[in-house]
C-alpha cells in the first residue's frame, strides 16, 4: 500500500496498462488530477520500480511512460478490483467515461483469435489492438500493424456488448469493419457480456 495506496496511483497504473502513454494522455484519461500531484505520482511509481521513462526515437523523440514487469504484475489485483466494481450503481450521466476503461475486462479472457490474426479496434477518439496469447484475449492501446481487420463503432455500442446487450453479430452490425469480418467477430467474442459480474453458483 506504500507504493499503490496513494491517490492517483492505481489509476495511473490503469491508465499504462494497455501500453505507453505520454503525460498528456495520462492527465486526460484521469480527468481532475493537477499537473503537479501527476508528476509527483510519476515519479513515486518510478522510484518503485512500477513505471519506467523513456523517450520514443527519432522522429518523434516524445516522452512516455511504461509499465515495467512489476507493474505489469498488478494485473491480476485489477481483474478483483474491476469485478468488485461490478457491483456498485450503475454511473451517473455526467460521470466520465473513456473506452480504455472497459478494456481492462477483456483482457485475459478466452478468445477465438488464431495466433497471429489482430483486429484494430476504433471507440470515439481511441484505437485498440486486439490479439490472442495463448488462446486468452490480449489488448493494447495502439492501432494493429498489418491488422486483418479494422472495426469501428460507437462507446454505446461498446458497452451493449460488453454488458451483454448485444452480440458480437449485433454490434458488427452497429458499426462499420473494414476486412475479414470472421475475424472480426472472433475478436469481438471476448467482449461479450464481459462486464457482467460473475456469479458463482452452486454445484
Amino acid at each position: 500500500m506504500d507504493v499503490v495506496g496513494e491517490r492517483w496511483n492505481l489509476l495511473l497504473v490503469r491508465e499504462l496498462s494497455l501500453g505507453p502513454r505520454r503525460p498528456r494522455d495520462l492527465a486526460a484519461g484521469l480527468p481532475g488530477i493537477p499537473s503537479n500531484v501527476l508528476a509527483a505520482r510519476l515519479k513515486d511509481l518510478q522510484a518503485a520500480g512500477v513505471v519506467v521513462r523513456r523517450t520514443l526515437p527519432a522522429p518523434t523523440d516524445v516522452t512516455v511512460y511504461e509499465l515495467t514487469d512489476a507493474g505489469r504484475a498488478l494485473q491480476p489485483a485489477f481483474k478483483e478490483l474491476l469485478a468488485w466494481g461490478r457491483r456498485a450503481p450503475e454511473p451517473a450521466p455526467d460521470d466520465a467515461v473513456q473506452p480504455s476503461w472497459a478494456m481492462q475486462s477483456v483482457i485475459g479472457r478466452p478468445s477465438a483469435l488464431a495466433e497471429g490474426q489482430t483486429c484494430e479496434l476504433r471507440i470515439e477518439d481511441e484505437v485498440f489492438y486486439l490479439g490472442s496469447d495463448g488462446g486468452r484475449a490480449t489488448v493494447r492501446r495502439a492501432p494493429a500493424p498489418d491488422g486483418d481487420v479494422v472495426v469501428t463503432m460507437s462507446l454505446d455500442t461498446l458497452y451493449s456488448l460488453l454488458t451483454g446487450q448485444a452480440t458480437a453479430t449485433d454490434a458488427l452490425g452497429r458499426g462499420t469493419v473494414d476486412g475479414e469480418v470472421g475475424i472480426a467477430h472472433h475478436a469481438l467474442e471476448a467482449f461479450a457480456g464481459a462486464g457482467l459480474v460473475e456469479q458463482a453458483t452452486a454445484g
